[in-house]
């Protein structure tokens, strides 16, 4: 990710103290482990890339998306991997049952065989253009919004998501290579989310292909200028213990 979105690692040394529980990765647990690092799997066929709303921390754990931001340019987020551990492939299985998303020949029930759990069939973006989106955020048209959002203890922004695509969308996307989520708002106001090769900039697929199954989020760090009060930078939060926002700027606005 962008150098200023932060990432915080607690490393487990037997016979150290102090250090802050780590989640332990199960198959039912509200995490998911992708590459080394824990998704958030609670409400995520519900949310998308960008929205901004309110991390509930209370036994579900989950995020509750409030508003999409309003784009004046477009938006981009790169497919930074494919993840094929047992978990992530389970979890990908099922979420793509449930929305009755073909990703093997034949087969949308969500059962994991050495014959349909080939790898390659879900894919992870991550926000690419954060100083861009920022800007976005602080601009006059999600003003509104933006003071929605300050008046939440833990208000988030979704910044990567997991997501498995039918069969047909998938093969295009590993066979272009590079690829990179482009979205935008139309002038109708909704939004567009267009996966295209990198190279050409042609559209392979769209995000209404695929389903979300996980996704990280991150905190709104804020601070005020000329007596107003606005998004300084986004920081992921990772499950666990987390480092604060950077200096002069706050998690909260209340503390400003």
């Amino acid at each position: 990710m962008k150098k200023n979105i932060a990432i915080a690692f607690c490393f487990i040394i037997i016979g150290l103290t102090g250090c802050p529980e780590v989640f332990d990765i199960k198959e039912n647990s509200k995490y998911l482990e992708i590459k080394g690092l824990e998704f958030r799997k609670k409400g995520s066929i519900n949310t998308d890339l960008l929205w901004a709303g309110v991390g509930r921390s209370d036994s579900v754990n989950s995020f509750d998306p409030k508003f999409l931001p309003k784009l004046e340019k477009a938006i981009t987020a790169r497919k930074v991997t494919e993840a094929f551990n047992d978990q992530t492939r389970k979890a990908a299985y099922e979420a793509a049952a449930k929305a009755g998303i073909e990703i093997a020949e034949g087969n949308v029930s969500g059962a994991i065989s050495t014959e349909n759990s080939a790898t390659g069939l879900y894919h992870v973006f991550i926000l690419f253009d954060v100083n861009d989106f920022v800007t976005e955020l602080n601009s006059e048209q999600n003003r509104e919004g933006l003071e929605l959002l300050m008046k939440y203890d833990r208000p988030r922004v979704v910044t990567s998501i997991a997501t498995v695509f039918n069969r047909k969308s998938n093969n295009k996307i590993i066979t272009s290579g590079n690829v990179y989520l482009k979205i935008k708002n139309p002038q109708t106001g909704s939004p567009e989310f267009s996966i295209k090769q990198e190279s050409t900039g042609e559209t392979i697929a769209t995000l209404s292909d695929g389903t979300v199954f996980a996704y990280e989020y991150a905190r709104l760090c804020w601070e005020k200028k000329d007596g107003k009060v606005k998004v300084a930078t986004i920081e992921v939060d990772r499950p666990g213990f987390d480092n604060n926002c950077p200096s002069g700027t706050k998690d909260k606005v209340s503390k400003l």
